[in-house]
């Protein structure tokens, strides 16, 4: 008789992405894609939307838009994302994010996620990234309009 274990019966479920929270990681990840796209993607000016880190209903999403580029910081409101608000370097700053109301733990797991992220990618996007001057706050319901409307204060 074999004896069967959490390990035993997760393992196969991990091989083939079948974990509930794999998969539900990845299609916030693809909801968070699909908003920023549709709010600031242009057909001469398409925005790439990378990485996507989320940790329970808060996100940190990488953008670049030609020679821009940011982090933008999401949530999950009735169950759909919104962009709460833009910024570069800012949204690595746990104190920035705490002021966002975000739990101090859940701060530490976005920030350390958004550093091995980050670190896999090539640093001229990452200094794409910290470019981004200011914080920008993006009204709910803003579409491309909020790149030009939110309020911006000084890091």
């Amino acid at each position: 008789m074999s004896k069967f274990t959490r390990r035993t019966v997760l393992a196969p479920g991990l091989m083939l992405g079948l974990v509930p929270g794999a998969a539900f990681a990845h299609d916030d990840k693809h909801a968070i894609i699909h908003l920023m796209k549709s709010m600031f993607d242009t057909p001469d000016n398409p925005l790439i939307v990378d990485p996507v880190v989320v940790v329970g209903d808060n996100a940190i999403a990488g953008w670049v838009q030609w020679e821009k580029g940011g982090r933008a910081l999401l949530w999950r409101v009735d169950g759909q994302w919104q962009i709460r608000l833009c910024s570069g370097d800012g949204l690595k700053d746990p104190k920035l994010l705490e002021n966002a109301n975000i739990r101090a733990a859940d701060v530490k797991t976005l920030i350390a996620e958004l550093a091995v992220a980050e670190a896999a990618l090539d640093p001229a996007v990452i200094a794409r990234f910290s470019s981004f001057e200011g914080t920008m706050v993006i009204e709910p319901g803003t579409g491309h309009q909020g790149h030009n409307h939110g309020t911006t204060t000084s890091q």
